[in-house]
């Protein structure tokens, strides 16, 4: 009972770990296949493993296939679309010269979640998780934007002066259509009969499948030197597809144990790995304000997991 009422901690950061390495195998296939097709490698490849542990099992293992009632199936389908359209316009925030505001606003995912779970789910989170969660998304935004000076203060003066531009709107819709993604991959769990793994393998499966139709239909239509680059490229887009489909298994496994906006939250730890990867891999110094960031975004995951104990 222990274990099971703090898996969900273990779950989110195994999960941001997993998700670091498939946005760093992403970024290695962008001069290969276009900022798209790195994009759609995470759907693609992901299908066939996520397909092969939902034949392990259910087929291998003998476990009972859950039956997903109407309800399940259709938060599913928001969940898989909303994170398309999320990536989508990420990639849109990026072509703008000052992409930086609009990547740091899509970081808002978490607080929005947690006001569509607390307004439409009636879910009441502690004054410490709320504080966590503020604190986090703040941290968030701060470190996104400290790359670019290394005094606090300036830091402080950008984020106020990019709150009304078009790419920090933009990130604020990007953050709030992530929102979605999480809260209806959450819902879809819970509007299943059965043991919480049979439900996190078949749906996470169902999403990709989802997301692969989706992406491929859009990238077929407005992309298709890319769409063809995606398939002379696999062998290269594999190790992406691999931890995309761990990703997602962690993550819908996360959401089966807690709510979404906790998961989320605690799995912003992930900034936490890109910046270490950048840090061993790529040899990128750290700046001060950096540092002070992802202290105020460690505590803030502190005080989410201190307020469960």
């Amino acid at each position: 009972k222990l274990l099971m009422d703090y898996l969900w901690i273990f779950v989110a950061i195994f999960a941001a770990a997993l998700q670091t390495f498939r946005s760093a195998f992403q970024k290695r296939m962008i001069p290969d296949i276009g900022k798209f097709g790195a994009t759609y490698i995470r759907f693609i490849y992901a299908l066939p493993f996520t397909f092969l542990i939902f034949l392990f099992w259910f087929f291998v293992l003998k476990n009972e296939i859950p039956k997903l009632n109407n309800l399940a199936i259709f938060y599913c389908f928001i969940g898989a679309l909303c994170q398309v359209l999320f990536t989508l316009l990420l990639m849109i925030i990026f072509s703008y010269r000052n992409f930086a505001a609009g990547i740091a606003f899509s970081k808002t995912e978490v607080l929005f979640a947690a006001l569509i779970e607390i307004f439409i789910l009636n879910i009441v989170f502690l004054p410490i998780i709320n504080l966590g969660i503020i604190l986090g998304v703040f941290a968030v935004i701060f470190l996104s934007i400290a790359k670019e000076t290394t005094n606090i203060n300036d830091v402080l003066v950008k984020i106020s002066k990019s709150f009304f531009t078009f790419p920090t709107l933009f990130g604020v819709l990007t953050g709030l259509i992530l929102a979605g993604s999480t809260v209806g991959y959450r819902m879809a769990i819970v509007n299943v009969n059965g043991p919480i793994l049979d439900a996190t393998i078949y749906l996470s499966m169902l999403a990709v499948f989802i997301q692969s139709i989706l992406m491929g239909i859009w990238l077929f239509y407005y992309k298709q030197n890319e769409f063809k680059l995606v398939f002379k490229f696999w062998k290269k887009s594999l190790p992406a597809g691999i931890c995309g489909s761990g990703a997602t298994a962690g993550w819908f496994l996360g959401f089966a144990l807690a709510t979404a906006a906790e998961v989320r939250a605690v799995g912003q730890v992930e900034l936490i790995f890109s910046i270490l990867i950048s840090l061993i891999i790529f040899k990128e110094k750290i700046q001060k304000t950096e540092f002070f960031g992802i202290l105020m975004l460690i505590l803030s995951i502190l005080l989410i997991i201190y307020a469960k104990f």
